[in-house]
């Protein structure tokens, strides 16, 4: 697909694009009903339930996986997607590689993640992540919130983040005087962020929807491994 020249100067200024029905129902329906399934299997390499001072959090019961591409065909397919990479490519101006596949679950009740920029995890420059919403994500059930233009600021500090809200407990320092937006999106809606706009998300607060998310990260291929900053990583905040 090619995007638009609003689509390219939306994600330049802001940090972000939203194509709208990007994966058709049925790809969606399908994807559900395979991560369920996956989930329902056990144990998988990378899971992560979030910090484990919330033992009642449903993340534990249902926790994020991860690098699924590794094990499962059908994760390579859809992070292979010809209009997921196209549209990656043109945002990246540059030829995209895959870094990394996760599978977010979010069952009702469960906490959010706390704002945080992805290269202060992932320390490769520039990245692209790429969340693709598989149910109706809105406020109650904890949608993806971000700040912004956010990513022209570079790379910020890190701070301790709420572990009662958030499964990390890291974010980033929000600078001062700027507004959080919240974005709506219908199953199959995809949003495409600079690895550097802060972004994360609030608790599920419904008490019988889940929030279940398909996301990818990809580097360009001339992308550069950087050494970041005192402060600005989250495995400084641990030390």
């Amino acid at each position: 697909m090619r995007l638009t020249s609003q689509q390219r100067d939306h994600y330049k200024e802001q940090g972000f694009v939203v194509i709208p029905h990007l994966f058709s129902t049925a790809t969606v329906t399908l994807m559900r009903e395979h991560y369920m399934k996956r989930r329902a299997e056990g144990p998988k390499p990378g899971d992560s339930g979030g910090t484990t001072d919330h033992a009642d959090d449903p993340n534990h019961q249902f926790p994020r996986m991860i690098n699924m591409h590794n094990w499962d065909e059908l994760t390579q397919e859809w992070a292979s997607d010809t209009n997921v990479l196209t549209a990656t490519e043109q945002l990246l101006e540059d030829t995209p590689v895959l870094l990394q596949t996760m599978l977010y679950f979010k069952p009702p009740g469960a906490r959010g993640q706390a704002l945080h920029q992805d290269e202060q995890y992932i320390t490769i420059d520039p990245i692209i992540g790429v969340w693709v919403a598989l149910d109706t994500s809105d406020e109650a059930v904890g949608r993806m919130v971000l700040i912004p233009r956010s990513h022209q600021n570079g790379l910020l500090s890190v701070e301790t983040a709420d572990t009662a809200i958030s499964f990390t407990n890291v974010q980033s320092v929000k600078p001062e005087n700027v507004e959080e937006f919240g974005i709506d999106m219908a199953p199959g809606d995809t949003l495409f962020f600079h690895g550097k706009v802060i972004h994360g998300s609030y608790m599920n607060k419904t008490d019988d929807r889940w929030r279940r998310s398909f996301i990818c990260h990809y580097r360009g291929e001339s992308s550069q491994r950087f050494e970041p900053a005192e402060g600005t990583h989250v495995s400084h905040l641990k030390k």
